[in-house]
């Protein structure tokens, strides 16, 4: 969107020290325990590397940049090291504390002198997080509830919702039209990230086992292949560069996802190519949705049986979600506020620097 007309911006990208691989868990832990000692929590500290620091600062010092979009909270110990009066917007993906604490209450509530340090790592990274986006002045937000939520605890701040959004060609159809036919559902996700990993283990321990024996279960994405057990109603794809051939696989998707933060960006995808989805209410979180058949909502295990051994599970595989509510994951439905919004942000600057 800001490479296109008007903005027609040229864009350079530097990315910090990858934060994913075999070496993730060691990163993490130095992190936590580096934080003891650093001004920067340890989520801030994940992605410092003097490398990084030495070459966003080399890119600024060859170039003038018109602005800086910083990609993520964990960033904003970049703040300081960026030339007075450059325009500079905060891409929001959660309020980073939040989902830490969620992190927190969910996988370490066990040990109390593991769970005492984290709880500082956490204080601090709340600190951290609402000084950074007090100071950054524009911020875009991917959840309407942290945007809300935004808005209670800062004044004064420039603020746009954008939603996941996707540009490809939707499929003409999806899902089976014989009602008789066993269950094709599907959970796409990188469930390499702990709360996709708590949802499917959560399903296939309450839910799935009391499903018919028609049901299959199609998993998509990465660490997909090692997340479920083998089982001869799981299906396991793996990685699929193009989402568009997952949709004709399954009848609808799920969603069973209960902690985490932000939004869930393949229920967000799901809805954009017009896909039934069974979901948590907290995987429905933070989306702009309204009510529809093909968007199913329930949130404990004995909720999720019943409807997927009912004919409503059959049904749902005959819907296609309203072009109307799709279009909200449209990149064309956005653009133009995109763009209007980044042309502020710089105007703004510029009348303070004048």
């Amino acid at each position: 969107m800001l490479g296109q007309e008007p903005l027609s911006a040229r864009i350079e990208h530097v990315l910090p020290t990858s934060t994913e691989g075999k070496f993730h868990r060691a990163r993490q832990f130095a992190s936590v325990t580096g934080s003891l000692v650093s001004p920067l929590p340890s989520k801030a500290l994940l992605t410092y590397s003097r490398r990084f620091l030495n070459e966003v600062k080399g890119l600024l010092d060859k170039q003038q940049f018109d602005l800086v979009l910083i990609n993520g909270a964990d960033l904003l110990w970049l703040l300081p090291h960026l030339p007075p009066g450059i325009p500079r917007i905060l891409l929001a993906h959660n309020i980073e504390h939040q989902l830490y604490l969620s992190q927190i209450n969910g996988l370490y509530r066990g040990s109390l002198l593991l769970r005492g340090v984290l709880m500082r790592d956490w204080r601090r990274l709340r600190d951290y997080e609402m000084s950074g986006m007090r100071r950054i002045e524009n911020i875009i937000f991917l959840s309407n509830q942290d945007a809300e939520f935004a808005h209670g605890e800062i004044t004064g701040t420039n603020t746009l919702l954008v939603p996941p959004i996707f540009d490809y060609q939707r499929p003409e159809r999806v899902g089976s039209t014989d009602t008789e036919a066993g269950l094709q559902i599907g959970f796409m996700g990188n469930f390499g990230w702990w709360p996709n990993r708590e949802g499917l283990h959560w399903f296939l321990k309450e839910v799935f086992p009391h499903t018919s024996g028609d049901t299959l279960l199609h998993l998509f994405g990465e660490q997909s292949n090692e997340a479920a057990p083998r089982h001869s109603r799981i299906v396991k794809h793996g990685f699929l560069a193009k989402t568009q051939d997952i949709w004709p696989i399954c009848d609808f998707m799920i969603c069973p996802i209960h902690s985490g933060g932000g939004v869930n960006v393949k229920f967000a995808e799901a809805v954009y190519n017009r896909v039934p989805v069974l979901a948590t209410s907290f995987g429905a979180r933070g989306l702009p949705l309204q009510s529809d058949p093909g968007i199913v909502l329930l949130n404990s295990a004995a909720e999720w049986v019943a409807f997927l051994r009912s004919p409503g599970a059959r049904a749902l595989r005959l819907r296609r979600l309203p072009s109307a509510i799709a279009q909200r994951f449209a990149m064309e439905s956005h653009a133009k506020s995109v763009q209007s919004f980044v042309g502020d942000a710089m105007r703004r600057a510029r009348s303070l620097t004048a």
